[in-house]
């Protein structure tokens, strides 16, 4: 499954280069679009979490990928875009998961600050953006405005967690059945040339309603701001 995704993203990847040397060699609007490689880096800020769940240390993600640029008119300054990517989340906060090392039974504590150094829960993701896209380019024109808008949806691929404190550090693998597999959210990004204000806004929680404490699930939420390169 793994290797068919990545053959998928060489093959998307392979053909924005192609359709970008195409753009080059044919300056007109026949030609032009705006297929982008992209770099994505956020600082994380959580979001309607459970009264006793605080973000403790620097929350941050990271993602890259392949848009597709589709013009909706001739001037091809309006249009659309699709695109495949890889992305990792990471999550620091005070929910501890502990796994039973006899029969891989899953619980959770809620740990105070002092307690320990780094508590991490992050996971790793295919990512999928669907954009409307408005931009002040030409034919001859490489830098320019753009504000792009749409959804992001994720597939979760792994998850797992890591526990510091003086003694030891406790790490836990293959967790993505922690999570809802399936993620999505609106993003926003603005800019000029390869530079852009990136923002998007979890619309679905990351974990599942297995995630509980004293019969509570904990919800997680996500907003990140950031910045996003683009490359044609």
């Amino acid at each position: 499954m793994k290797k068919n995704v990545w053959l998928v993203f060489i093959w998307f990847l392979g053909v924005g280069l192609l359709r970008g040397q195409d753009s080059i060699r044919h300056p007109d609007f026949t030609f032009y679009l705006e297929d982008q490689l992209f770099f994505q880096l956020s600082y994380v800020s959580l979001r309607n979490l459970y009264p006793d769940v605080k973000q403790l240390g620097f929350s941050h993600a990271y993602a890259f990928g392949f848009i597709r640029d589709i013009p909706l008119n001739k001037r091809r300054n309006i249009g659309l875009g699709v695109g495949l990517g890889y992305g990792k989340d990471l999550y620091y906060q005070n929910l501890k998961v502990i796994v039973d090392e006899t029969d891989g039974t899953v619980s959770y504590q809620l740990i105070q600050p002092g307690d320990y150094k780094s508590n991490l829960f992050a996971v790793k993701k295919l990512i999928l953006p669907i954009e409307v896209r408005l931009r002040t380019s030409t034919p001859k024109k490489y830098k320019f405005w753009r504000l792009y808008t749409g959804m992001t949806f994720s597939y979760v691929t792994d998850a797992f967690s890591e526990f510091e404190n003086d003694f030891a550090t406790v790490r836990y693998r293959h967790l993505s059945f922690l999570t809802n597999r399936w993620q999505y959210g609106i993003h926003l990004y603005i800019g000029y040339g390869e530079l852009n204000a990136y923002i998007y806004y979890g619309l679905n929680d990351l974990f599942s309603p297995q995630v509980k404490v004293n019969g509570e699930h904990i919800p997680l939420y996500d907003v990140k701001f950031g910045i996003m390169l683009t490359f044609l």
